[in-house]
């Protein structure tokens, strides 16, 4: 029985995977954080202020920057090869 390795992916394909995965994760942790300053302000006396909006724009801005690393990161410093 032979098992076939799957071809690697083309470098530019690698890099937009990577950058898509690490944008997800940071999309997952900036909803999480959304949330809790919802539910903070449903349950106690806080308002939804200006500096909450500024808040999670600065975690989705975090997220696309992350992103954006990632694929640079992807294309400038290939992963070491393993035999």
């Amino acid at each position: 029985m032979t098992t076939t390795t799957p071809s690697p992916l083309s470098t530019e394909a690698d890099a937009r995977s990577r950058a898509l995965r690490s944008f997800t994760w940071g999309l997952m942790i900036d909803v999480t954080v959304a949330v809790l300053l919802v539910l903070s302000t449903a349950f106690a006396t806080i308002e939804w202020t200006r500096e909450y909006w500024i808040a999670l724009g600065l975690s989705v801005a975090k997220s696309v920057l992350q992103a954006a690393v990632a694929y640079v990161a992807r294309r400038v410093v290939p992963p070491p090869l393993t035999a």
